[in-house]
């Protein structure tokens, strides 16, 4: 017992000391962030939810974004290419003012949310979350476009010639043997953007949806004190800190891949490749990008 409470008196002793100096009172204050803790805590499952729903939405809307871009019917490009540029040139915070305080003013959507009115989950109800994940899946996609643009583009044309002459269609071609090849390329980027997209969330505390960082402002309001803010930063890098591991892992065993080495044994781990005779190989003056559309 005595040992306890001598324990227990270091760590006061240490606290105080810890506080007596201004900066960390104001910053790093061990007392307000164990009270703050709870609080901040009930943002943290509605900042993963937006984070990751919205992500996963944004996925098939980039996909989408890209091949109107790459497509050879011309309002298809514009429309895409209109559609990037707006939302890369403007601000998230913009869009979110916009979408999420402009659409309840519109009378159609009013009567679309009024069969779902009384549902709620996380303590939001269901017109706040489709709002959320609207703007998420839109912003997202349009640097997912770009991505995936990027990776077809990069995958050798003689990979769709290779497909075509073994009697595969184009969208065949394009599903099972680019796009497999290009989601290796691209992983990496993808995840580096969910990065960006789960930080971002943090704006939505300008709306006063209840996520970590309106709970932290809500509490350092409260104290005066900065504490509750490093500690929604504590949260974040709880979920980017291993995901920016996992990227990091990702682009070296990539590139290990492609020197043709493995980081053990030394043995070639490159995914195998259609590879077919020439001569069965059927000239296509088409490129991949326009066998797809």
């Amino acid at each position: 017992m005595s040992s306890l409470l001598g324990s227990t008196n270091i760590l006061s002793n240490f606290v105080e000391w810890w506080e007596s100096f201004v900066f960390m009172r104001v910053f790093f204050s061990p007392t307000v962030a164990a009270e703050a803790f709870p609080l901040v805590l009930q943002g943290f499952p509605i900042t993963l939810t937006l984070g990751f729903v919205g992500f996963a939405l944004a996925i098939p809307l980039g996909l989408m974004l890209a091949f109107m871009k790459m497509s050879k019917f011309a309002p298809l490009r514009w429309i895409s290419t209109f559609y990037i540029d707006i939302i890369r040139g403007t601000p998230l915070l913009l869009q979110i003012l916009v979408i999420y305080m402009g659409l309840p003013l519109l009378p159609a959507f009013q009567t679309m949310m009024e069969p779902f009115s009384g549902i709620t989950m996380l303590d939001v109800t269901f017109s706040a979350w489709f709002r959320a994940f609207l703007i998420l899946a839109a912003n997202s996609a349009a640097y997912l476009a770009e991505i995936f643009r990027a990776g077809i583009q990069s995958i050798p044309k003689g990979q769709m010639e290779a497909a075509r002459s073994l009697g595969m269609k184009a969208p065949s071609a394009m599903t099972f043997v680019i796009l497999p090849q290009t989601i290796r390329r691209i992983l990496p980027t993808c995840m580096s953007e969910f990065i960006l997209l789960l930080k971002d969330t943090a704006l939505f505390a300008m709306v006063a949806m209840g996520e970590v960082m309106l709970h932290a402002r809500i509490e350092s309001a409260r104290v005066f004190n900065m504490t509750p803010l490093m500690l929604a930063a504590v949260f974040y890098l709880v979920v980017t800190i291993p995901a920016g591991r996992i990227v990091a892992r990702l682009e070296n065993k990539l590139a290990e891949q492609d020197e043709g080495t493995a980081a053990r044994g030394g043995r070639d781990k490159r995914p195998p490749r259609l590879d077919v005779s020439s001569t069965h190989v059927v000239p296509h003056k088409e490129n991949v990008l326009r066998e797809v559309r």
